[in-house]
């Protein structure tokens, strides 16, 4: 369940300051900034982010392998990117995070293009039921159709 803010309404922190350690506070990816985890006695503590679609895409980038990884499995890491044209523009990137885009990946005239969701808003969980993969965009990155974007499928 996330719950993890950087305001002042955040008891998360403190809460796993008093009772353990924490080694990681916020990360400079977009949507995902809160993100914690450290150690409650022997036990791993990962704090996903209170915005829904923040929680989901922490989780999918960073938390799913670690977990895995933890159950001993091999985890080859990821994401596993491939490079595929996108089918819309991003004229609004954050210049200093790096961005992970819902995304389709759709065949047109027998190629694989990415289409992203209309509404990127860490609100709108409807975004990633709908999506089948994520776009990775480098901080400052700018998208016209056309343009080549690492994929990174779900």
């Amino acid at each position: 369940c996330g719950g993890v803010s950087v305001g002042e309404e955040d008891h998360v922190k403190a809460a796993v300051e008093a009772e353990g350690e924490l080694q990681l506070w916020k990360i400079a990816i977009k949507p995902g900034k809160p993100l914690a985890s450290g150690r409650l006695g022997e036990a791993d503590f990962i704090g996903l982010p209170g915005n829904p679609v923040s929680g989901y895409v922490t989780f999918a980038v960073l938390v799913r392998d670690f977990l895995r990884a933890r159950m001993g499995e091999t985890v080859q890491g990821w994401p596993q990117t491939q490079q595929l044209p996108a089918a819309f523009e991003w004229h609004k990137p954050d210049m200093k995070r790096e961005e992970f885009l819902r995304v389709q990946l759709r065949e047109q005239d027998g190629q694989l293009v990415v289409h992203r969701y209309p509404n990127q808003g860490s609100a709108v969980l409807t975004s990633c039921a709908w999506a089948d993969a994520l776009v990775r965009l480098q901080p400052g990155q700018r998208v016209a159709p056309g343009d080549l974007v690492a994929v990174c499928p779900l």
